[in-house]
């Protein structure tokens, strides 16, 4: 079936769109049913193409609905009887042609008002007229597995609005030269397919690639689609694509009773997902799961177990969706006081075409994030001087899953971990948040904004410059805010003592070091908000809500 709509000359759709019958026409004169291009039904031909070769497109259009009016489906039908006669009177060829009408526009044959395609003997016919033109003999099917007539060509095309990357209708295969073939042969010969099973998986890709279980980004190279084998009530891509605190909460809690669960509540059931991809009119499937659904639920729960993270407002979330993961990989844009991520297929965005497809590999199958990604990122975070609660759980779900990684992040702060490059990135939040606490108005540039994309390579030079500078902001902050100044004096000397800046933190850093500074700055920024408010809700109580 093809979706048949009229156009304008310029191409622009207009009209009502139709799903009527047709079969792959890569060359040659092949006509469809009850409706086609304006050179088949009606014999229109434009300046630039050759009269005799429209001729023959519609002189084969009438011999088809000839065949369908003569045919055993079509013998007693009233509509296949009109259209035929209609015809074969040569009055389609007489009828008044409108200016915007080119040879190429879409016509639609319609008896008392109602599509023909819609009569009841068009299903049948159809069927052997795609089973005479794509036949290829009788043998085993190799999908179903049942000797059967075979196809010598895929009969449906998957819209190319389906299918990233692809710029026309593209067929699941399509061999039409020795040389692209399996032990150079042509067609369907090296992949033996029946006439049910090639109409039926055009078909269901067809209706899963565009039903609400599928998704896909501007600017990604591919499509993603799943289903399950049954009906149950976990539903894993939409935890991953619309996470919620409660619901995983409940997941991470249930984990360790998966088991024992599956056999009631999940059953048998199998989960199946494809990744497809296009070039011109191929499709490319650049990934294939199928698991049972008890398995993905642990590696679902593990995925949001690698990337939770704390964040640094009150009510920020803790896990996050995989559409949000793939956002934060393009470039952060800077409007006024506000900033916001680019778009999804936007110029500039700067945003990997696969990283939505590795994310969601990641999470289906549980496997380590490329580490190109991280290095992306951190890029990304350099360049744009902006980290946020998203990019810092990406960041520690990567580095949970490198097999490079020796001692696991936490998603908040971990006193205990004396690894330098996250204790430097303690240090610098740390002597950010005294510059920012002691200055009396906002300044246009901090410590921060000047120091922030250098440290993440070079964090000495930045610490040593802020440990030096250190001194006249505590003194300034002792002068209205002596509480704040004690405690941050005392966090940073505990910091600075980890580590001595001329020798412990590197003046180079690998890109797992660049990492867990990143992590170090992000888990001491929320554990100083988090400070912050509860100092300032402690000023505010009164001495009836101290005793409540």
């Amino acid at each position: 079936m093809q979706r048949l709509v009229a156009a304008d000359a310029k191409g622009r759709s207009r009209g009502v769109l139709h799903a009527v019958p047709t079969a792959v026409r890569a060359y040659g004169v092949a006509p469809n049913l009850a409706a086609d291009d304006a050179q088949y039904v009606l014999g229109w031909a434009d300046e630039d193409r050759k009269p005799e070769r429209v001729a023959q497109c519609h002189a084969a259009f009438v011999e088809l609905t000839r065949r369908w009016a003569e045919s055993p489906q079509g013998r007693d039908d009233p509509v296949a009887q009109a259209v035929s006669t209609f015809l074969r009177s040569g009055a389609a060829v007489e009828m008044r042609r409108p200016g915007e009408c080119t040879a190429k526009s879409g016509v639609l044959i319609a008896v008392a008002g109602v599509p023909a395609y819609r009569a009841a003997s068009v299903p049948d016919f159809w069927s052997h007229e795609v089973a005479r033109r794509k036949g290829a003999g009788n043998g085993l099917c190799l999908a179903c597995g049942r000797v059967g007539p075979l196809l010598d060509t895929v009969p449906g095309k998957v819209p190319s609005r389906l299918v990233p990357g692809a710029t026309n209708d593209t067929a699941l295969v399509s061999v039409n030269e020795r040389v692209f073939g399996y032990d150079l042969v042509t067609q369907l010969s090296a992949s033996p397919v029946c006439i049910r099973c090639g109409e039926a998986v055009t078909t269901g890709l067809i209706r899963v690639l565009g039903s609400t279980n599928s998704s896909s980004f501007g600017g990604q190279d591919s499509r993603l689609a799943w289903w399950t084998t049954q009906d149950t009530p976990f539903d894993a891509m939409a935890l991953l694509h619309r996470p919620s605190g409660p619901d995983v909460a409940a997941l991470l809690g249930s984990v360790h009773t998966a088991r024992q669960q599956a056999a009631t509540e999940l059953g048998k059931a199998r989960f199946c997902s494809v990744t497809l991809g296009g070039n011109v009119a191929r499709i490319m499937v650049r990934d294939w799961v199928e698991m049972p659904l008890e398995q993905l639920q642990r590696h679902v729960a593990e995925w949001f177990a690698d990337q939770r993270m704390v964040s640094t407002r009150p009510d920020g979330a803790e896990f996050h969706s995989i559409g949000q993961f793939a956002l934060i990989a393009g470039r952060w844009i800077t409007d006024g006081k506000r900033g916001r991520y680019a778009d999804f297929g936007a110029k500039g965005a700067n945003r990997p075409a696969d990283v939505h497809r590795d994310l969601v590999r990641a999470a289906l199958r549980k496997t380590p994030v490329p580490p190109s990604l991280l290095a992306h990122l951190v890029h990304r975070v350099r360049t744009d001087g902006h980290l946020d609660d998203a990019r810092a759980a990406l960041i520690r779900l990567i580095l949970t899953r490198s097999p490079l990684t020796t001692e696991k992040p936490m998603p908040g702060l971990d006193p205990s971990n004396t690894n330098p490059a996250y204790v430097a990135g303690r240090a610098f939040a740390v002597l950010d948040q005294i510059q920012y606490s002691a200055s009396e108005e906002r300044r246009n540039t901090t410590y921060g904004d000047r120091f922030f994309a250098g440290a993440i390579s070079n964090p000495r030079a930045a610490l040593v410059t802020g440990r030096r500078d250190a001194a006249a902001w505590l003194r300034k902050l002792r002068r209205t805010k002596t509480g704040a100044a004690i405690r941050h004096e005392k966090e940073l000397d505990g910091l600075f003592a980890l580590l001595d800046p001329a020798r412990d933190v590197p003046a180079r850093t690998t890109l797992t070091e660049q990492s867990l500074f990143l992590l170090g700055y992000h888990h001491q920024r929320a554990h100083g908000f988090a400070a912050a408010r509860a100092a300032r809700d402690t000023v505010t109580e009164t001495p009836e809500e101290t005793n409540q």
